[in-house]
């Protein structure tokens, strides 16, 4: 990774050099003399369209600013990153090293000529993604079985909920993608759960309590545990479902936490008029 601090200093080197103040330097490049500060403090880099500029007004190149070769950065600078690709085994720390330089058209446009997905640093690329390229990247390293958790946060929703339909697709656990996934994806995937058979717990948290409701009468349509969709359940509605385990003849002992002391009375009174039927 290139040293802002250095290349600062190397900037403020020879600014005094050419006898340059940093508001005639500025002047020269187009751009405030706060810009020139922040640079040769360390704190921002220089962009990558002012590299060719600064070199050229210090009388130097691109790689002795920079305080090391950059023949990647050299490519993209003039045009010739295609034959650099073609002809050069391009490495992961040159690509590390140029993104953070790069606009992001030009980020995007090189990240589609490389294959990245072997990168074995690919979390620290992800902010130079756009978001065609996360979710091609993530598909590919799904496809592969490999951990795509870090990516999620930075993704499109409907991208998320694809790669999550994918992970149940091959029985792999989903529980990553239900916090980065709207909740009518979530519904649907708990729907898919249920018909297979799987348990839907882990989507609880991130539903509504209408959905959860919905989610909790199924369940008990197909004789299944609802003990799980309770905390996350309306009391009223807690009660509704309790009286339809009632007629069920279920066992309604975990109901009972999570019904209003006023309901408790009546559910006994369905109970005992059940049992006379």
């Amino acid at each position: 990774m290139f040293n802002m601090k250095q290349i600062g200093k190397k900037i403020t080197e020879l600014r005094k050099i050419n006898n340059l103040t940093q508001m005639e330097l500025a002047d020269q490049l187009g751009i405030s003399f706060q810009a020139v500060s922040n640079w040769e403090r360390g704190n921002t880099m220089p962009d990558i369209s002012k590299l060719p500029e600064l070199a050229e007004i210090f009388h130097i190149s691109v790689d002795e600013l920079l305080g090391s070769k950059a023949p990647l950065l050299e490519s993209v600078l003039d045009g010739t990153v295609d034959t650099y690709i073609e002809e050069s085994s391009v490495s992961e720390q040159e690509v590390a090293d140029t993104l953070p330089l790069l606009k992001p058209d030009q980020t995007e446009e090189l990240l589609g000529k490389i294959d990245i997905t072997s990168f074995s640093f690919l979390s620290s690329l992800i902010p130079f993604m756009d978001d065609d390229t996360l979710r091609d990247v993530a598909m590919e390293l799904a496809e592969q079985g490999d951990d795509i958790s870090d990516f999620l946060p930075h993704m499109d929703e409907d991208d998320v909920s694809r790669l999550a339909m994918k992970a149940f697709e091959r029985n792999d656990s989903i529980d990553d993608f239900l916090p980065f996934m709207n909740e009518a994806d979530i519904e649907h995937l708990a729907d898919c759960l249920i018909k297979k058979g799987d348990s839907v717990d882990e989507c609880f948290p991130f539903l509504d309590e209408e959905a959860v409701t919905k989610i909790a009468y199924k369940l008990l349509e197909k004789n299944d545990s609802v003990c799980e969709c309770l905390p996350f359940m309306d009391e009223d509605a807690v009660y509704e479902l309790a009286m339809k385990a009632v007629e069920r003849d279920y066992s309604i002992d975990d109901f009972l936490p999570f019904i209003a002391e006023e309901n408790i009375a009546r559910l006994a009174l369905n109970i005992l008029r059940n049992r006379k039927k």
